[in-house]
């Protein structure tokens, strides 16, 4: 409730006076929707004993009165409007006062407050208020002390905010929301030492199993718990639990086989099945690969990345003739580097 003295109470922007008559019009007055306001003439500084009252108050109720109001007048709809006072006293002569009431409806923007929260041991967590439009005078406490609209927290407990909306200083709506905060583990995953191995070896990788775990393995995006390999390379997987909180380890299998590569140096290509086709034959498998047969003067007769096909001796689908013939062969190893063979063969009719 709101007492206003209608000399002292609020500064004014002019005071006049002529002769017997005083004029004053006061700062404006900010009211929540719903505030009630006593108003009452102090004589200290007037004309003498006042003997009348003539009150108008725009939308108040209620909204007149002959005398000091000992009851509050309430102001129930948003809106600016202006109180009229004039004291008469005894002996004569009249003081004026003039007040501006503001009456603002500012209720409790809506707002999302989440619920009780998980964050991941290590990471934290951002406890946030959104609204559309807070009003200016919207002012925070959160239990920490923070008077932010959010704040981030990486410790388990309860927190609290007390949210106040303000009319000038005076308190019109206070709400208070809590909410739980928890930590979670992160999911253990342990794939083990690097190793070293050879190719079509087998090795069988084991990210762990938890409750509604999921997995994501590079290079080739597997999704299972388990994971069979059979080449070298660097293996990883990402393990996340049913409260997203991740967990990332890997793996280098280092290739310690030493590779070889065989080439024949003949081939007999008379359809017995027996050595018609001039193949290779390695122990491992490379990255990128390029196999290529010239003649004896550097002609380019066949060409082919398939790991798998060879030479049938033909150049378009005809036989060539019995001589000797050069080989190349060009592969990008697992230990990333570029290799080149070269040598010759003979083809025997």
């Amino acid at each position: 409730m709101i007492k206003i003295d209608s000399l002292k109470y609020i500064s004014f922007f002019f005071f006049v006076a002529f002769g017997t008559e005083l004029y004053s019009i006061h700062d404006p007055i900010y009211l929540c929707k719903g505030d009630g306001v006593v108003y009452f003439t102090d004589t200290t500084g007037r004309q003498g004993v006042p003997n009348s009252w003539d009150w108008v108050m725009e939308g108040g109720s209620p909204a007149t009165d002959n005398k000091d109001t000992t009851d509050p007048v309430f102001y129930n709809t948003a809106g600016t409007y202006k109180t009229y006072n004039r004291t008469g006293f005894v002996g004569g002569g009249y003081d004026y006062d003039t007040f501006v009431i503001i009456v603002v409806d500012w209720p409790m923007p809506g707002f999302y407050f989440p619920t009780d929260t998980v964050y991941c041991k290590g990471a934290g967590v951002s406890v946030t208020l959104n609204t559309v439009s807070f009003p200016p005078n919207l002012k925070y406490l959160w239990s920490t002390g923070a008077t932010s609209s959010s704040i981030s927290v990486n410790t388990p407990g309860n927190y609290s905010v007390t949210l106040r909306v303000y009319a000038d200083t005076n308190v019109c709506q206070t709400v208070t929301k809590q909410v739980n905060v928890t930590e979670a583990l992160s999911p253990a995953v342990n794939l083990g030492q690097d190793k070293f191995m050879c190719q079509n070896q087998v090795f069988l990788l084991d990210a762990g199993a938890g409750t509604s775990y999921t997995y994501v393995w590079s290079p080739n995006g597997e999704v299972t718990q388990t994971l069979s390999v059979t080449l070298p390379g660097v293996y990883k997987v990402r393990v996340t639990n049913k409260d997203k909180c991740f967990s990332e380890d890997e793996i280098n299998l280092q290739d310690s086989c030493p590779h070889y590569i065989f080439v024949p140096n003949a081939v007999s290509p008379n359809e017995d099945r027996l050595n018609d086709l001039f193949a290779k034959v390695w122990n491992f498998t490379p990255k990128e690969y390029t196999f290529r047969i010239f003649n004896r003067w550097g002609e380019l007769l066949f060409e082919t990345n398939d790991l798998n096909t060879g030479w049938d001796c033909k150049v378009n689908d005809s036989p060539v003739c019995q001589d000797i013939y050069i080989y190349k062969i060009t592969y990008l190893d697992n230990d990333k580097q570029w290799y080149e063979m070269r040598g010759t063969f003979f083809v025997v009719r």
